[in-house]
């Protein structure tokens, strides 16, 4: 059987072969390390991806190109290179690229993060900062902050005490999760009747796993697809999908049905904000916000917790090697 898959895909690979290196030959490309056939430059990134990078550029320049599989990567690693991108070409470089898992939970593009450049991405902004991550809402938040700080020092000391040993990268996850929990969904990552809090560090964890890039995303379509089916990620995506979709749906008929029903009625989180967005808006015949384009935001925010407390248990977990 794979013999048979080789010698199908074989003539359409050497064809897409010939027709990207005739393409490159009449562009002004930027230079790039050795590649091999097929895979580019994908056998050199081993390690943690910045350091392979940064190897990369001090022997090629501020300015190289790379080859994903099928796919151009320009790495900037300059001040002056990284002004031409973010500023005076800002309008060309300011769309992400779209892959396979963005696609996907971004409910194709609906969310801030990954909208492509255009009036829905700007109205989506705009609203954004000014409706709900305004100066004014982050310090509106502020008692939240206060309140899970608190309340770690006060565990913490408890532990101290008592002389147990604690995990601070857990510690550290259920601080910034209750936080992000009670700012945007009214309550702490403990009191959600939702979420499960042994299952919710993994999750967040998966959510970061499969965001990154996969063989659909830089081989031609049949391939990758097939790379993929066999490795099990598209199985893995659906299913990471689908747990962090049922939590928000849960969490959003909770406050569709049982407005009531929150911890401080005077003090509404995101998702009142975003409810009440879409309320007035039912009679504007511009860009409307929909449940989909709040479940985008929402995962922005959780998404960027989760980042925090991996980079954060990482570093804590270097500290303590090197205090041992």
């Amino acid at each position: 059987m794979s013999i048979l898959l080789y010698f199908f895909f074989l003539p359409v690979i050497l064809s897409l072969i010939f027709m990207k290196k005739f393409k490159d030959s009449k562009r002004n490309l930027p230079p790039s390390p050795p590649k091999l056939p097929i895979i580019g430059n994908l056998h050199q990134l081993r390690g943690l991806f910045h350091r392979c990078l940064h190897d990369l550029s001090k022997k090629h320049g501020p300015v190289l190109l790379l080859r994903l599989g099928f796919i151009d990567m320009v790495v900037i690693s300059s001040k002056e290179a990284a002004e031409e991108v973010l500023k005076v070409h800002d309008l060309e470089c300011c769309t992400r690229p779209k892959t396979n898992a963005s696609s996907k939970f971004s409910r194709d593009g609906k969310d801030i993060a990954f909208a492509p450049y255009g009036e829905v991405s700007r109205e989506l902004r705009k609203l954004s900062l000014i409706n709900f991550f305004s100066t004014q809402k982050v310090r509106s938040f502020r008692y939240i902050r206060e309140e899970e700080n608190d309340l770690m020092v006060k565990k913490l000391k408890e532990s101290a005490k008592k002389k147990n040993t604690v995990d601070l990268s857990q510690t550290l996850f259920y601080l910034v999760g209750s936080i992000i929990f009670r700012a945007t969904f009214g309550q702490r990552l403990d009191q959600n009747k939702h979420v499960n809090k042994e299952k919710i560090e993994e999750l967040m964890f998966e959510v970061q796993k499969v965001g990154s890039l996969s063989s659909s995303d830089i081989f031609p379509a049949g391939v990758g697809w097939f790379m993929d089916f066999v490795s099990g990620r598209h199985k893995t995506l659906h299913k990471v999908f689908v747990e962090v979709d049922t939590l928000l749906n849960h969490v959003i008929d909770g406050h569709l049905k049982n407005p009531e029903d929150k911890t401080n009625q005077d003090r509404p989180d995101i998702i009142d904000s975003i409810l009440e967005t879409i309320y007035k808006q039912e009679q504007d015949e511009s860009f409307k916000l929909t449940i989909d384009h709040l479940k985008g935001i929402i995962q922005v925010s959780i998404k960027s917790s989760s980042q925090f407390c991996q980079n954060s248990g990482t570093f804590i977990s270097k500290v303590s090697y090197l205090l041992s």
